[in-house]
């Protein structure tokens, strides 16, 4: 084999091939040669519509508000392997933000493209964004209520859980346009208080528009909405009844409430003007605390609260007696003159029981003695008196009944001698003539 490679036609011969091998190498235009000879190493690709993406921004100072273009014409050359390897979205092309603050800005983009491919070019090369600082401002919650809720129901005010304020996160020229924060809640058809509802709150603008980017801490609050019964807002009346055992008067009493609420059908509620609540003096001994119940009869429905609490002071009780306490005529019908025979004063004396300061600062104006002769005719009758009291004040004595004439007033019954002999008697304070 060594001689026959060593003969110089052979050694010349190989020289030759090798030196064609090279200058074919060297003289080869791919642009020139057949598709079948050659193939081609690399090749371009267009890709329509890579979107841009944002990175690196302070999002807990900034937000960014517009970006043009989001959408760029990206070229490309690689291995035919490689271009069909690649997918779409391994085409990226980042704009960086990690160094702007707020305002408007024209920034390179930065590509990120799958290996063994590169850029040829771009269009455009270049986005502007914009850029808003964020700002903070706490607002109190409103819940709407929509819908109505059964006939004969009322929907309270909502209670918010934990509480009825939150902070809103937008770019300063959005919050400056925030009006209110809230939620609506539907009460329609309801008969019973909705109990623990969460809702998702929303920030809005004065005509009712919302702010889809806000950012609201906390987002979801729990809602009770009181749905009751309509109701009424009255005052509280003490009623004295029964009598202070001997000895014992009351001083004061003060409840510890002035205002009750009463719930029940409404044209119910249109009738009452006050509650009354009877204080029972028989089983008073002492000054203290005492616990009175509230009664209410159908068809009204509640009443809050059910029982108050009333701070009574006792005292050992004395007694004045007024004296000549003017006597009125009540109720005397038409056309006929009263006149009081027994007392032949025309006055009443009366006793009065009490706590003593009470009865010091007493006067006689403060008593009223009525005697009513409604419905009675000419005759002579026996009337019981009625005395009205100041509060804690007890009858203890005096007159309890006077006699009373009634008499005719007509001119035709009256005589001359009559008429001049009995001018002074329409001067006496027990008589009263009917008009």
């Amino acid at each position: 084999m060594d001689k026959w490679l060593n003969h110089p036609t052979i050694s010349k011969l190989v020289a030759l091939a090798l030196a064609i091998l090279m200058w074919a190498v060297v003289h080869f235009d791919p642009e020139q040669s057949s598709p079948n000879s050659v193939t081609t190493l690399t090749e371009t690709k267009v890709i329509e519509d890579v979107v841009v993406q944002a990175y690196g921004m302070d999002e807990k100072n900034y937000v960014l508000l517009n970006l043009q273009p989001q959408k760029v014409k990206l070229t490309v050359r690689g291995t035919r392997s490689a271009l069909t390897a690649a997918k779409p979205n391994d085409y990226r092309l980042k704009v960086d933000l990690r160094t702007v603050g707020e305002g408007q800005h024209t920034l390179p983009l930065i590509e990120d493209l799958p290996p063994g491919i590169t850029a040829v070019s771009m269009s455009p090369s270049m986005v502007v964004v914009d850029i808003e600082a964020l700002q903070t401002k706490e607002f109190e919650v409103a819940i709407r209520t929509e819908g109505a809720p059964a006939k004969g129901y009322k929907v309270g005010t909502p209670i918010l859980k934990p509480g009825n304020r939150v902070h809103v996160t937008l770019p300063v020229s959005q919050l400056e346009k925030v009006d209110h924060v809230g939620a609506a809640i539907s009460v329609e058809g309801e008969k019973e208080t909705i109990k623990s509802k969460s809702v998702k709150l929303a920030a809005y603008d004065k005509d009712g528009n919302s702010f889809p980017n806000a950012v609201i801490d906390p987002a979801v609050l729990e809602v009770e909405v009181p749905i009751t019964n309509p109701f009424k807002t009255v005052p509280l009346q003490l009623k004295l009844v029964g009598h202070m055992k001997p000895g014992l008067s009351i001083a004061s009493f003060k409840p510890d409430i002035e205002q009750v609420t009463v719930y029940g059908p409404q044209e119910a509620l249109d009738k009452i003007e006050f509650i009354e609540a009877n204080i029972q003096l028989d089983n008073l001994t002492a000054s203290g605390k005492i616990t009175v119940p509230l009664i209410i009869a159908p068809p009204l429905i509640e009443v809050s609260p059910e029982k108050v609490e009333v701070t009574v002071e006792i005292l050992l009780s004395a007694t004045r007696t007024l004296e000549g306490l003017p006597i009125t005529l009540s109720g005397l019908g038409e056309g006929l003159k009263a006149t009081i025979t027994d007392p032949v004063s025309g006055k009443a004396d009366i006793t009065i029981q009490g706590a003593p300061a009470l009865l010091d600062r007493l006067s006689p104006g403060d008593v009223d003695v009525i005697a009513d002769l409604s419905g009675r005719g000419i005759g002579i009758y026996t009337i019981p008196l009625i005395v009205n009291l100041e509060k804690y004040m007890e009858l203890a004595g005096g007159t309890k009944n006077v006699t009373i004439e009634i008499v005719d007033a007509s001119p035709a019954s009256t005589t001359p001698e009559e008429g001049t002999d009995g001018g002074s008697a329409g001067n006496n304070a027990g008589e009263a003539v009917a008009q």
